[in-house]
């Protein structure tokens, strides 16, 4: 227990060095809090030792005291209460998406949360606070996506779920999909907290341990318009445009054309100006407009026009439409000699 203790005192120095300069002699009192056994340890105005006691069950304070000779009179400064029994915790988050930052996940994937716990007792008479962990889950829905989320703000209500870790060791929590809700489940986007408590006994107060959050965001949508599906083109090809909305930060977009007789899937050919790269912390928006892409029909016949999206979770489908390209010129004449002209 000496690390907390050394803790505890270099904690005081700040407040105890203007008072040291006047003459005043001072201490650290130890209260064990079980067996009431006090000790008083004198003390320089800096620098930190050992306590002077072990820390028992129901915990220990240390309160820094000064005195001034010349009242004689004593000035509590500062006190610290550090349980004897505190478990420790961490709290990681592991996601499909590797982003070296804030761990982030696209709202309908899945994530996983580890709980690793140490510290904890077991045994007959071991009091609560020190034989089990309380662990919350906090959800906080963020609209506009790019507003600051604080951690305080973020866990200030009431927990989504919660519950107790009783054993020593790694207990992991599978996620088949994020658990923020919106009016449209396909665009909730925010955070989620997870966070570990170390439970109160009566001497001192509940404790966070450790907490960790993720970042949610929405699935990305879109549309191609410019041609209508079914449509026929004859001559120039029509100005496409292309509306992508909520494209997760790391994504590559873009529209592709291929022959429809190859079938749906296929990798086709990439048209010039419609891609767009991703590599930040938010989603984004696009509104582009391509028509440089007649080059790219090697034949008349049926077409298909795909709208996809790259992201970590792999290569999906916003958008489509079928259409055939017929570019043969006919020129209809009758033919007519001079006999039946003059009919």
């Amino acid at each position: 227990m000496s690390t907390f203790h050394k803790t505890a005192m270099l904690a005081f120095a700040a407040t105890l060095a203007p008072l040291c300069a006047q003459g005043y002699s001072n201490f650290i009192r130890q209260e064990q809090q079980k067996s009431k056994v006090v000790w008083d340890m004198p003390v320089a105005a800096n620098g930190s030792s050992p306590a002077a006691l072990l820390a028992e069950e129901g915990g220990t304070l240390f309160q820094l005291w000064t005195i001034d000779p010349k009242v004689p009179k004593d000035y509590l400064l500062d006190q610290k209460l550090v349980g004897a029994y505190l478990p420790k915790g961490t709290v990681t988050i592991r996601a499909l998406d590797s982003y070296n930052g804030i761990p982030r996940i696209r709202v309908d994937q899945p994530f996983t949360v580890d709980f690793n716990v140490s510290n904890l007792l077991t045994g007959a008479n071991i009091p609560l606070s020190a034989s089990r962990v309380l662990v919350e889950h906090h959800l906080a829905s963020n609209p506009r996506g790019t507003a600051v989320i604080t951690p305080a703000q973020a866990i200030s209500g009431s927990p989504f779920s919660s519950g107790f870790i009783e054993t020593n060791g790694i207990r992991t929590i599978n996620y088949a999909a994020s658990s923020l809700t919106a009016s449209d489940p396909r665009k909730a986007r925010g955070e989620e907290h997870f966070v570990m408590h170390a439970l109160g006994d009566g001497t001192f107060s509940q404790t966070q341990l450790a907490t960790a959050f993720i970042q949610v965001w929405p699935l990305a949508t879109g549309s191609v318009s410019g041609i209508t599906e079914g449509s026929e083109l004859r001559g120039v090809p029509p100005v496409l445009t292309m509306r992508v909305d909520d494209l997760y930060p790391r994504s590559d977009t873009y529209l592709q054309i291929y022959s429809t007789g190859t079938g749906l899937g296929t990798e086709g050919k990439r048209i010039p100006g419609s891609v767009v790269i991703l590599d930040q912390e938010f989603p984004a928006s696009r509104l582009i407009s391509v028509s440089e892409y007649g080059p790219l029909f090697d034949s008349d016949g049926a077409y298909r026009i795909e709208l996809l999206t790259r992201t970590p979770f792999g290569i999906e489908r916003l958008s489509s439409v079928s259409f055939t390209v017929n570019r043969t010129l006919r020129i209809n004449a009758m033919q007519v000699d001079a006999e039946t002209a003059n009919n």
